[in-house]
């Protein structure tokens, strides 16, 4: 119901799990969900396990400006 906070049109949320650091939340836009791309991440399990890696993503897209997901939180799709 409420505006879609990436700014491209379509993508997927992709979920790993992290013994270190939990549940691993990422946004890959569509035509880069293969192994190759690495999703912006969207919780800070997925901040740290990406800084423990040394990896950066780099999928062209970002979340828009001033974007709360509280809502995305509350559904699960993303966790704190």
């Amino acid at each position: 119901m409420t505006p879609y906070f990436f700014t491209v049109p379509e993508g997927e949320i992709a979920c790993a799990s992290n013994p270190s650091f939990g549940r691993e939340v990422f946004f890959h836009p569509k035509g880069y969900t293969d192994e190759s791309y690495i999703g912006t991440p969207l919780n800070k399990s997925a901040v740290d396990g990406l800084k423990l890696s040394r990896l950066t993503p780099n999928v062209p897209y970002s979340v828009k400006e001033g974007v709360v997901l509280n809502e995305t939180v509350q559904i699960g799709v993303v966790s704190n």
